[in-house]
This record gives C-alpha cells, structure tokens and sequence, in this order.
C-alpha cells in the first residue's frame, strides 16, 4: 500500500531537477555527502548530540508546539512530535533505545514502541496524511543538516 511506486526515469528526472537548480558540480557534492553521512556515529559524538537537539527544536516549530510543555503532554499533537523524533534520532544516529529514553524523560519500552509505531505510520502513509506531512518537513531538515555536516 504504498503512496507511488518510482522508477529509474523518475530518478533521472529528479536528478535533472536539482542539476539545474544547483548545477552538476554541487549535485555531485550535496549526492556524495548524502551517501556518506546519513547517519552519525555514536551517542558520544557531539554531532549527535546537535542533531538531537536540532530535531527535537525543528518537531516543536513544524507540529507548532509549546516547548515547555513538549515533554509531558499527553495531546495527540505532542506525542506525534515526539514519536517523530524517537524514529529520527535512532535511525540517523544510532543511539540507543534506553539513551533516548533518558532524553525525553520516558521508559525505554515506549521509547521503543513509538519508534516501531512510527515506522508502521510510515509504511501506510495515505492513512495519516497530516502525520506524514509533518514528519516528512523534520526528516527532511535533519537529512539535509547531516549531508552538509561534513562540508
């Protein structure tokens, strides 16, 4: 149940896109960073510790939130930000369950469990349009931050 299924002439087409926007050399570049650095090493490396914080300021400004109370809420709004950025930070920084848990001030076991939930959201996009909108907006900043790190 996938939203579009894409091909290679889709991908020549994109490619196309951005050579024009960005011309060929900076395509070359922005690709090759891309491919390298979309995922950052251990939950000691402080380039994790930025791309924590840049997530979890990036979810409270795109799902319009409130920061203070972004942690604790129980409002459906809060806890998709907060699920976006479970399944962002795990899967572009590798840390673990039990350290992002002691960030967002919550058990592992739901740390876990709304990661796996975002996953299967993601999976099924056309049943949550306004999710996916949203979560897309903050993965694509975080992406973009992490292929310009190395730059």
């Amino acid at each position: 149940m996938k939203s579009k299924e894409f091909n290679y002439r889709d991908l020549q087409d994109h490619i196309e896109v951005m050579i024009g926007k960005f011309g060929l050399q900076n395509s070359v570049k922005f690709l090759g960073r891309l491919i390298d650095n979309t995922q950052v090493g251990s939950d000691k490396d402080a380039r994790a510790k930025k791309i924590v914080e840049l997530t979890i300021a990036k979810s409270i400004e795109v799902f319009d939130l409130e920061k203070d109370k972004f942690y604790q809420s129980d409002l459906t709004e809060y806890k998709d930000a907060r699920m976006s950025c479970y399944y962002i930070i795990h899967k572009y920084t590798q840390i673990s369950y039990g350290r992002i848990s002691e960030i967002f001030q919550q058990k592992k076991r739901s740390v876990w469990y709304f990661q796996s939930k975002c996953e299967e959201m993601i999976s099924i996009p056309k049943f949550y349009p306004k999710f996916m909108s949203l979560h897309t907006i903050v993965e694509n900043y975080i992406i973009n931050h992490i292929s310009n790190l190395n730059s």
